[in-house]
């Protein structure tokens, strides 16, 4: 059951307004599925649409940021909880901690950052949750051209592109997430097996 998904996206809105509508349909997605909202804490960017969205439509929203970005102009100060910790790795880790899933909205390096980590420790067996991109109107085309690259030379198994759940609608990224199967070990290692 999910309870809290972590959303990684941008500090910056991006140079479409199909960006910013979509953060603010996933925001109504996950209050209208009873999901609540696990995001970095700022209120500049998609990062803020998607706050604004889900406290806007009654959701609750936990941000979690590091001391050095806690300042009046990026920290949101209408949220349900707000996570202040030392620096970006514990930022990272308290995110995953907290979600029961993970979803990559368009982003810069930090979002691919962060996305990649929470798919890299459900790779390595470290949590079981599933990890999702949505896929605003193409954004991420060529990084999922990529993943296919690293299949078809063998430094990615088909299995763990396979685990990737991705989709051009927030409802249906929900759903299926929802009802995906959790591994039960790490798939890396099964995949030598």
């Amino acid at each position: 059951m999910i309870q809290r998904v972590a959303v990684y996206c941008g500090s910056k809105k991006g140079t479409s307004e199909h960006y910013q509508s979509m953060a603010n349909e996933l925001g109504k997605v996950l209050v209208d599925s009873g999901i609540e909202l696990v995001y970095g804490g700022g209120k500049v960017g998609l990062m803020g649409v998607v706050a604004d969205a889900v406290i806007a439509h009654g959701g609750r929203v936990t941000g979690v940021i590091p001391h050095g970005l806690c300042v009046d102009e990026l920290v949101h100060q209408n949220l349900t909880e707000l996570v202040t910790v030392v620096g970006m790795h514990e930022r990272k880790a308290k995110m995953i901690d907290l979600a029961d899933a993970f979803i990559a909205m368009p982003g810069g390096i930090g979002t691919m950052d962060e996305f990649f980590e929470a798919w890299t420790w459900y790779q390595l067996g470290i949590h079981d949750k599933p990890v999702g991109i949505l896929n605003v109107e193409g954004y991420f085309d060529g990084l999922i051209e990529y993943l296919h690259q690293m299949v078809t030379q063998e430094f990615l198994s088909q299995r763990h592109l396979d685990s990737l759940h991705i989709s051009h609608s927030p409802f249906d990224l929900i759903s299926q997430m929802q009802v995906s199967e959790r591994e039960s070990e790490a798939i890396w290692v099964s995949d030598e097996k």
